[in-house]
């Protein structure tokens, strides 16, 4: 069930990059004469901008879709995320304007959006690939934890605890009895 959807998750991730980047592609190749600003945190124009964000998210969409590990998978979503979520962050911070849709024109008009639609829907999927890749990297992290198993010393019945667990007294929970989790003897 863990793999399937960590597997459903990157390959969405790995489709929605591939269409966030030919977008960018596409924007950059039709300009339609627009004049373009100048990004005021990188100090480069957004069409060389959003070449090279374009060529990232290229690159994460084929590692999402033809990569093997899940955990690398994960983790290049979520740094690539984390990076246009600064990115974001500190181009509200030095711009005056809060509403900065206007970098998207060019990406926005081949496709019949307005800026404001563009920069909304690139908001919310970075927040969701954020999000969706921190919660399967814990996903993960959480299910690669070892667990052991001991016999109760009352009943007999299995306790099955995380390793760190090993000396705590717990409340069997067959008998009720208290139960010192133990390594099991080697067989």
């Amino acid at each position: 069930m863990q793999s399937k959807a960590i597997n459903y998750f990157t390959n969405s991730a790995g489709m929605l990059l591939l269409a966030a980047s030919t977008a960018l592609f596409i924007g950059n190749w039709t300009r339609l004469g627009l004049v373009q600003p100048h990004d005021p945190v990188l100090q480069l124009s957004m069409r060389n901008l959003f070449w090279i964000v374009g060529a990232l998210g290229l690159v994460a969409a084929l590692v999402c879709l033809f990569g093997r590990r899940a955990w690398a998978k994960l983790g290049l979503i979520l740094w690539l995320t984390s990076v246009l979520l600064v990115y974001q962050v500190a181009l509200q911070s030095t711009t005056a304007c809060r509403n900065f849709s206007f970098f998207l024109i060019g990406v926005a008009r081949p496709f019949a959006l307005t800026p404001g639609a563009a920069y909304w829907l690139a908001r919310i999927g970075l927040v969701g690939l954020w999000l969706g890749s921190l919660a399967g990297l814990l996903w993960l992290w959480r299910g690669n934890r070892s667990y052991l198993k001991c016999a109760c010393s009352h009943c007999g019945g299995n306790i099955s605890f995380p390793s760190g667990g090993i000396g705590r007294q717990i409340d069997c929970p067959h008998c009720a009895a208290k139960a010192i989790l133990r390594v099991p003897p080697e067989t």
